[in-house]
């Protein structure tokens, strides 16, 4: 191997294995292995920053903007229930009509557009139908996946794809050319949920504890809740809830006063502790006895609440999950005055499977969080309403333009028209996207609150690792190591393929293992004298088996709301994949033969 082949091949493993770890940021993971390639002298500057001007970032970007139009008009919130209406109650319906809507709209929308749509709604469901929502969260989250095949734009990595092919002169992908894989992925798929899959999902979250009334009993608020008698002589006593510096300096949260006969729930900073109050307090008893501010007969635990003694006519107690491109990701509620923004408590976070009720105000809230918060009626509207934020409840929702909903479509029809005309596909989502704007479906500002910059820049950054592969010849040597393996035959090397694409998918995103790949799978077919669309396919195919929360962000979204561990994700994800690996190897040869 040349030094050139030995350079790039340890880049690329080493950005891999940082993707793999998760510890650091996709996009910055990938600016560094780029740089590094440019300053050992792999790429020019002209060739490494040629990326940001693909063509491929122009569709990427403009189906951001047209998904986000058919989200901001309500026309896939206004598909999702109807569906949902029409299912009833039966499970065995639910997940088949969760997982297929899921699916069709990730088709044509991007897929976490189409999960921040869709999750409030499937949660709703779960309640009327009296079903735990774990039954339903990771189907409906699969489902994303699995329609992400089904055309051109279903997700970057079919774009990129197509890309490949036509850098190396070779026809690239139709727009529906992805359907006989994407179409037997998501029917294969949903039967084996609905029929099989299902009896995996647990049922860690109970559907009478998702309920309002329980919701303090699942998130075991009762274990860090107790009762202050406020004394004539008590420091408190005169004081208002931001003098008394009970949230500030020790981290209590006061969720109600009873005074008299009235209960004050959730009461305001302002709100001043009279001598007799009795204060429903949620924090750490220990920390706040140490103090020395309260003696412990002034307190009294409280081991059994019900939200119901949280709540009052004005105000509820709901779950709150961070929306896809969340700016609150890795950040504190401290960082971001979240009592003080959204004038609501943070009464707990689940994460992982468990509670996490004490220390939040310093805890970095992750994708995938579930937030238990507690506010007024008008407060939790607007916390509806902000792009960061999804409220798992039906009262919550962002606000939509359903007028502009024709134009929305017509943009989606559009873009359909022009591509399978034969217009390319960056200069086809770029006039649909043109349309969203004109129309008012969204705003120029929106535009830039919805596009994934770090999608963008990530894939910006990837892309002219893929040339690196080939220029320096690092693609044949891997090629000629996996022949040598699994001999010369076109049959083997897309099994291999296809196996490599399915592991590499788990521990990587999509996009990486696309771009790494799609040189690799060109080059088998040219050593072997095979088909190269069979192979880039195949590749593809590998795309639509994800089932790890650490390689998708649409699986990482439902782990808090459906009270999902890792081992849940597995156990129903690594039999799906298997099976889909078994369907792709069936489905190519029959519609892009290998020879």
């Amino acid at each position: 191997m040349t030094t050139a082949e030995y350079l790039t091949l340890g880049v690329l493993a080493a950005a891999v294995a940082a993707f793999a770890v998760g510890r650091w940021r996709p996009d910055a993971v990938a600016l560094l292995a780029l740089l590094a390639l440019v300053l050992s002298g792999i790429l020019d500057p002209r060739t490494a920053f040629s990326g940001f001007g693909s063509p491929v970032l122009v569709a990427v970007g403009a189906v951001f903007v047209v998904s986000a139009g058919l989200e901001r008009t309500g026309v896939a919130a206004a598909i999702g229930r109807r569906l949902y209406r029409l299912a009833g109650t039966n499970e065995v319906v639910l997940i088949l009509v969760l997982s297929g809507t899921a699916g069709l709209l990730s088709g044509v929308m991007n897929s976490l557009g189409a999960m921040a749509v869709l999750l409030p709604a499937a949660m709703a469901t779960a309640r009327e139908a009296r079903l735990s929502p774990s039954k339903l969260l990771l189907p409906l989250a699969l489902g994303t996946r699995l329609g992400g095949n089904l055309t051109l734009i279903a997700g970057p990595s079919n774009l990129i794809a197509s890309t490949t092919l036509q850098g190396s002169g070779l026809r690239p992908l139709g727009f529906f050319e992805f359907l006989p894989i994407g179409g037997t992925f998501l029917v294969a798929g949903m039967a084996f949920i609905a029929l099989v899959g299902r009896r995996w999902l647990p049922a860690a979250a109970p559907v009478e504890h998702r309920r309002r009334g329980k919701l303090a009993e699942l998130y075991r608020l009762g274990e860090r809740l107790f009762e202050i008698r406020v004394a004539p002589d008590s420091p408190l006593a005169g004081k208002t809830l931001e003098e008394s510096a009970l949230g500030s300096t020790w981290g209590v949260t006061v969720l109600s006063i009873m005074r008299t006969r009235r209960r004050i729930v959730a009461p305001t900073p302002q709100e001043r502790v009279l001598a007799g109050d009795r204060l429903l307090v949620q924090g750490r008893l220990d920390e706040l006895l140490q103090s020395n501010r309260l003696s412990a007969a002034d307190v009294r635990e409280r081991h059994h609440v019900a939200v119901d003694g949280l709540e009052s006519p004005e105000v509820r107690v709901v779950e709150v999950t961070l929306a896809p491109r969340s700016s609150l990701a890795g950040k504190t509620l401290r960082e971001v005055a979240f009592r003080e923004k959204y004038g609501v408590n943070v009464l707990a976070i689940w994460r992982e499977g468990r509670p996490r009720r004490t220390g939040l105000v310093d805890l970095p809230v992750q994708l995938g969080d579930a937030l238990l918060v507690q506010g007024r009626r008008d407060r939790l509207r607007l916390l509806g309403h902000d792009p960061d934020l999804l409220v798992l409840d039906t009262d919550g929702g962002p606000l939509t333009r359903p007028a502009r909903a024709p134009w929305a479509v017509a943009a989606l029809a559009l873009m359909i028209a022009l591509s399978t005309a034969g217009v390319e596909i960056a200069v086809a989502a770029l006039a649909a996207a043109v349309v969203v704007v004109a129309a008012g479906c969204l705003t120029a500002e929106e535009i830039y609150q919805f596009v994934d910059w770090r999608a963008i820049v990530f894939i910006g950054a990837m892309l002219p690792l893929s040339t690196a592969l080939t220029t320096t010849g690092a693609a044949d040597r891997v090629v000629s190591g996996l022949i040598a393996t699994v001999g010369g035959g076109t049959l083997p090397a897309l099994v291999a393929l296809l196996a490599i694409g399915i592991v590499a998918n788990q521990m990587i995103p999509s996009v990486a293992t696309t771009v790494l790949l799609a040189p690799i799978a060109l080059q088998i077919a040219s050593t072997t004298g095979s088909n190269p669309h069979a192979f880039i396919m195949a590749v593809i195919a590998a795309t639509g088996t994800t089932f790890t929360p650490i390689s998708n962000p649409v699986n990482l979204l439902v782990m808090g709301p459906g009270g999902y561990r890792i081992s849940d994700y597995v156990r129903l994800g690594l039999p799906l994949a298997l099976l889909l690996g078994g369907v792709g190897l069936l489905v190519i040869p029959l519609f892009w033969p290998l020879r």
